[in-house]
């Protein structure tokens, strides 16, 4: 078997082994329940995942996975411009948020069990 992929997250693993089943490519993840039972900083061959194929599914796989291999670059973000009633829109928004939000809420639940538990 051949190693393809070295996925950075849990929902990376879940998209490709779809795909791989999707297109019926025998799989198996090397470490791929160790690294759920020691989650946290990931190290290569101790807790990292790793998709192995077998050597004639290789090709096809790699062109499977050539999306998440080599990802085409994002296209620009579109830059704002400054102005004057934008930052006037965000201190309103912060204003009123404010009010609309309090911090404390009221919880109808335990004012009812201070009552039942005086009487």
């Amino acid at each position: 078997m051949i190693p393809i992929y070295t996925p950075q997250t849990e929902s990376e693993v879940a998209v490709i082994s779809s795909m791989l089943d999707a297109y019926e490519i025998p799989y198996y993840i090397r470490g791929g329940a160790f690294s759920k039972l020691y989650p946290g900083l990931q190290i290569k061959d101790y807790n990292m995942q790793t998709f192995m194929v077998p050597d004639e599914f290789q090709a096809v796989a790699q062109e499977l996975l050539n999306d998440f291999i080599n990802p085409t670059p994002q296209e620009t973000a579109v830059k704002t411009q400054f102005s004057i009633t934008r930052v006037f829109r965000v201190l309103m928004e912060i204003t009123l948020m404010g009010w609309v939000f309090t911090g404390k809420r009221w919880n109808k639940n335990k004012s009812e069990d201070s009552h039942s538990s005086d009487g």
